[in-house]
């Protein structure tokens, strides 16, 4: 996707973001951030096609931060605090919050679109757990199965439109609850210390707002 029509879905999404429309004008769209209606139908013509390259776009930001190549020399460790770094620095474009309308407009196209992400991200958790246990950095006596079961549905929780729409949901809030919570319990004494060090380094540049 090229950075004119990432940036103009942006606005358009923000826009819809706000607004929390039940249907979709695109005349009404275009006018409302300023662009000319031939500019979004030639690659979105009707209000479904438009929601489809929001979502894309969502999907590209999060395959771009989870693109398993990147990490493959990384340590475990090290594989989740830089992932947890560019979700920080993108969570103005990930935030599941930015995309929750969608629900309302077109209930099965954001379902799909889900079920897309969370086997993204249990993929990766899944590399990650693998890594961990071939390399020795994290505990041989864990059940890999019980914990991509308990931490996607803790992902998943997150996801409810309730928690979305509360004041609690921020990256910092997520970070010390998930993936904190993740380390501490898979990761062996010596490398959740290693994990400690490697977080002050990045709260040092604003990582985590506390």
């Amino acid at each position: 996707m090229d950075a004119t029509r990432r940036q103009l879905l942006i606005k358009v999404r923000d826009y819809l973001h706000q607004q929390s429309p039940t249907k979709i004008n695109l005349l009404e769209v275009c006018n409302a951030i300023g662009c000319q209606l031939n500019e979004i139908c030639k690659w979105a013509p009707t209000p479904t096609a438009l929601l489809e390259q929001i979502l894309e776009l969502k999907s590209i930001e999060l395959k771009e931060v989870l693109d398993l190549e990147k990490y493959s020399n990384e340590s475990a460790i090290d594989s989740m605090v830089i992932s947890g770094q560019e979700i920080y620095e993108r969570f103005e474009q990930l935030s599941p919050a930015k995309y929750v309308f969608i629900k309302t407009l077109d209930s099965a196209l954001y379902d799909a679109c889900q079920i897309k992400k969370f086997d993204l991200i249990e993929q990766h958790l899944s590399n990650n757990l693998d890594k961990g246990l071939e390399t020795g950095e994290f505990k041989s006596s864990l059940v890999k199965s019980d914990i991509i079961n308990k931490y996607m549905k803790r992902i998943k929780d997150i996801h409810s439109q309730e928690y979305l729409h509360s004041e609690h949901f921020t990256f910092a809030n997520i970070f010390s609850n998930i993936f904190e919570d993740y380390l501490e319990e898979v990761a062996t004494e010596e490398n959740w210390k290693y994990f400690r060090k490697r977080k002050q380094f990045y709260e040092a540049i604003s990582f985590v707002n506390r």
